[in-house]
């Protein structure tokens, strides 16, 4: 069984993508959600070895929940290894809708300036389309 930089790389070379982030930019992403947002904005992710986003179709509307920009985030499940070359891309809603009972309805929390401006701080290139961002990982 080859090791996942390898299969990563055979990927990357067949599909033909070029990089658009480095272990810097992930690293300071990540910490920019923990320590200057105000909430940790939920997120979906891709890999490059992954066909498709099975999340994806549930992210097209404002979620309840938030996102875990903990440690843990970008560690591969089956090894513990630091796995930011494996991303393909994190979309990104800095948004939430926030349960406030169940007879009132929830209440938007949009942190979208604040996480722009992280963005734009780290000089990190994203895309947004609505209220999504896509951080590139390749492309």
């Amino acid at each position: 069984m080859k090791d996942l930089k390898t299969q990563v790389n055979e990927v990357i070379a067949k599909r033909g993508l070029g990089s658009c982030m480095n272990n810097t930019k992930w690293r300071e992403l990540r910490e920019g959600m923990v320590n200057e947002m105000p909430f940790p904005p939920p997120f979906i992710l891709k890999t490059v070895l992954e066909e498709t986003c099975p999340d994806e179709p549930f992210f097209q509307s404002d979620v309840s929940y938030w996102g875990d920009w903990g440690e843990d985030f970008l560690c591969y499940p089956a090894t513990g290894a630091n796995r930011w070359f494996v991303i393909e891309w994190v979309k990104v809603r800095p948004r939430y809708l926030e349960r406030r009972g169940r007879l009132v309805p929830p209440r938007l929390v949009d942190a979208s300036a604040a996480f722009e401006a992280i963005l734009r701080k780290y000089h990190i290139p994203f895309e947004q389309q609505d209220d999504v961002y896509c951080i590139y990982g390749y492309r």
